[in-house]
């Protein structure tokens, strides 16, 4: 959800960005990483998705489908899911699931003649802190967390106003401080 990258992007190489910290240490997961969604509110909805670093290259060159949905193009406005987890038979599993929009990148620079795109949160939900190992994350990972969590209450803080809502309000505050708090 972090990545930018430039206008026309297909979903395979956006996949490598979202499986590279787990690769490092030997880990997969055996899914795509998302999927597009929109128009008729189907999940796994086309053109587009993200995936195709679960399977071997040769696999993807014999399949239409996987050609066709991998190599697609993102473009602004695109709807897409984005689901990266990592699981172990019989012992753990973890799936962190989110739906995205792609908008046009503020960058420093602008070399060549595509723009650059990001993702931006459509689900604005906290983070559940007990899932997150702050030693594991890097200083840049930790200011992430922490601006998407502030993003999460300042849009929703001024909803819980009413009394009725004191209760949901401080564990939205909780939920959303920093993670070094």
């Amino acid at each position: 959800a972090r990545a930018v990258f430039p206008e026309g992007t297909p979903g395979l190489m956006l996949d490598a960005l979202a499986r590279q910290p787990l690769w490092q240490d030997g880990l997969n997961y055996g899914h795509g990483t998302g999927h597009g969604m929109g128009a008729y509110m189907n999940v796994h909805e086309g053109p587009f998705g993200i995936g195709g670093g679960s399977v071997p290259g040769n696999t993807i060159l014999g399949s239409e489908r996987m050609k066709r949905v991998y190599l697609t193009p993102f473009v602004a406005g695109n709807f897409v899911s984005d689901e990266p987890g990592c699981y172990k038979d019989g012992e753990f599993g973890i799936r962190i699931e989110s739906d995205l929009v792609v908008v046009p990148a503020e960058t420093p620079f602008s070399m060549g003649s595509r723009p650059f795109l990001k993702f931006e949160y459509l689900t604005l939900v906290p983070f559940c802190r007990a899932l997150i190992d702050v030693a594991l994350l890097n200083p840049v990972e930790v200011e992430w967390v922490d601006a998407y969590h502030e993003k999460v209450w300042q849009s929703l803080e001024s909803s819980l106003s009413q009394a009725k809502d004191a209760r949901v309000r401080a564990w939205l505050r909780r939920a959303t401080r920093p993670l070094g708090k």
